[in-house]
């Protein structure tokens, strides 16, 4: 997870799972020290892989449902409300406000097949009837993604982008255009009324 939340949760009592990975034990002590960084930095639980795989889940993770994905699902979603005559607001609202408010922070705590059986005949339904037709629109993407990062070329992209003299300036040209979005300028604008921001 990102540093800013590991921090926040450690702050808050709470912690982040952690992965550890253990190349050479030369001590003899390396999974015990591990573990002892792990808990050190507020890890809530520890698991064992290895360093490749740690790579591979990472990168696969972030390009995935974790960033990439899901800005593209969100995008996707927003623009078919947006061109069907919903303004801005509603359209963040059901498409990105209500999910990392309300559902997203539930399924982390209760798990998928409880949101399924706890919420409304019509969201069930719904949910129920076309999770199937987006995993498989999904699947051949997420493969060839898991094959890109294997094969080393996310790796490489990276390397070269970030090996650019010009890097900071594209990359803040692409971050621009982010934050112009209509959606996430529409998401600016409900965050700021959320009650919790209207505090006096």
């Amino acid at each position: 997870g990102s540093g800013t939340t590991l921090r926040t949760l450690f702050l808050e009592g709470k912690g982040l799972n952690s992965s550890i990975a253990v190349f050479q034990d030369v001590s003899g002590k390396a999974h015990e020290r591990v573990q002892a960084l792990g808990v050190a930095i507020g890890s809530g639980y520890l698991y064992e892989t290895t360093f490749a795989k740690e790579v591979y889940s990472d990168l696969y993770g972030e390009r995935g449902v974790l960033m990439g994905a899901i800005n593209g699902l969100f995008r996707a979603q927003y623009d078919v409300l947006r061109a069907q005559g919903h303004s801005p607001s509603e359209a963040f609202n059901e498409t990105v406000e209500e999910a990392t408010q309300s559902l997203y922070p539930l399924i982390g705590a209760k798990g998928m097949d409880w949101m399924y059986a706890n919420c409304s005949v019509t969201a069930q339904r719904g949910a129920l009837d076309w999770h199937q037709k987006f995993y498989d629109a999904s699947l051949p993407v997420f493969k060839d993604l898991y094959e890109s990062v294997k094969n080393g070329t996310e790796s490489q992209r990276a390397l070269d982008k970030n090996s650019q003299a010009d890097y900071r300036e594209s990359l803040e040209v692409e971050l621009e255009e982010i934050r112009q979005a209509e959606i996430w300028r529409a998401g600016e604008t409900v965050r700021s009324l959320r009650p919790e921001n209207n505090k006096k």
